[in-house]
C-alpha cells in the first residue's frame, strides 16, 4: 500500500469521528433542562358561602337568585431550582387564567359563577377548577373539586337558579285538643299539632304562636329553650320539627286556660328570617 493511500485513508477516518463528536457535543448542548415545580391546594370546604341576589317579588315573596358560590383556597408553590415562581387559578378550564396569587403560600378567595357547577344526582353538584403554578422551565397543575357536599351548601339545589325562600303552601299542619283536664293550675298540656306536609323544620327557623280566649297572639319557647309565661313547645328532643311529628303547646307560668269552661285556641306558625305566615290553624275549643 502506497503513503498516498494511507494518508487518504487517515483523512477520511479523522473526518468520521469528528462529525460524531460535533453531533454529540451539539445535542448535549440544546436539550433544555426542565424545572421541577410543587405545587399543594387545600380547598376549605366548610367555609363555602352561596352568594344570592335578593328580589322582593308583587306578591309579596322573597326571590333569591343564587349567582354564585365563594370558596377560600389555600395553596404552597415550590421550587429548588426556580426562583421566581408565578402562581394562577383557572375557573372555567379554558387554558388560562382567571385569578393570580405569586405568593409562596396564602389563601385566595375565588368567586365561581353558578353556571360552571355541573349536576351529578338531585342533591349532588360539582364544579372543578385549575391550579398551576409556572417557571420559566416548568409548569405543574393539579385539578380542585368544589362540590355541594359541604355543609353550608348540603340541601341547597345549585341546579336551580332561583328558588322561592317565602313561598310556604308545601306546609300544613293539623291541630288536636291534648286532652287534658284543664285546671286554674299552669304548665299544663293544651294542644297537640303534627306536621302534615312540607319538609322537616329548625326549630332555629319556626316561630310557633298562640291565643287563648281572644286574646293575643304569644310567641311560645321552642324545645330548645326555657319555658317562657306564655306557652312552651315540647317535642321528642331530636332538635326539629320533623315530617310526621306531633308536638305539644302547653301554658307556660301563665294560667292561659282556667279550667271553668271551654278555652278557645288558635295557633299561628311563622318563618323567623321573614316573619311570614307558615299557617294558621281556625279558633278550637278545648
Amino acid at each position: 500500500m502506497t503513503k498516498k493511500t494511507i494518508l487518504v485513508i487517515s483523512v477520511l477516518i479523522s473526518l468520521s469521528l469528528a462529525g460524531c463528536l460535533d453531533n454529540s457535543t451539539s445535542e448535549t448542548s440544546t436539550t433544555p433542562q426542565n424545572d421541577v415545580i410543587l405545587i399543594d391546594v387545600l380547598n376549605d370546604c366548610t367555609n363555602l358561602e352561596i352568594y344570592t341576589q335578593t328580589t322582593q317579588l308583587a306578591n309579596g315573596s322573597i326571590m333569591d337568585t343564587i349567582l354564585g358560590v365563594n370558596a377560600t383556597l389555600y395553596h404552597a408553590i415550590y421550587s429548588v431550582d426556580a426562583q421566581n415562581l408565578t402562581f394562577e387559578y383557572d375557573l372555567d378550564l379554558d387554558g388560562s387564567g382567571d385569578v393570580y396569587n405569586n405568593v409562596s403560600r396564602g389563601s385566595t378567595t375565588l368567586f365561581i359563577p353558578i353556571s360552571y357547577f355541573s349536576n351529578l344526582t338531585n342533591d349532588k353538584f360539582v364544579t372543578s377548577i385549575a391550579a398551576s403554578a409556572y417557571s420559566a422551565n416548568g409548569q405543574a397543575s393539579v385539578l380542585i373539586h368544589i362540590a355541594s357536599d359541604c355543609s353550608l351548601l348540603s340541601g341547597v339545589d345549585l341546579g336551580q337558579l332561583t328558588y322561592l325562600s317565602g313561598d310556604f303552601s308545601m306546609y300544613d299542619f293539623t291541630v288536636n285538643d291534648a286532652g287534658t283536664a284543664l285546671s286554674s293550675g299552669t304548665g299544663e298540656a293544651i294542644v297537640y299539632v303534627s306536621l302534615d306536609a312540607g319538609d322537616d323544620l329548625s326549630w332555629s327557623t319556626v316561630i310557633v304562636q298562640m291565643k287563648a280566649e281572644g286574646g293575643v297572639y304569644v310567641e311560645c319557647t321552642n324545645p330548645d329553650k326555657a319555658s317562657a309565661a306564655g306557652c312552651a313547645v315540647t317535642d321528642n328532643d331530636d332538635g326539629k320539627w320533623a315530617f310526621g311529628e306531633e308536638v305539644t303547646i302547653s301554658e307556660g307560668s301563665d294560667d292561659l286556660c282556667d279550667g271553668t269552661g271551654t278555652c278557645d285556641i288558635q295557633v299561628k306558625i311563622l318563618d323567623r328570617s321573614t316573619n311570614k305566615l307558615i299557617y294558621e290553624s281556625n279558633v278550637m275549643s278545648v
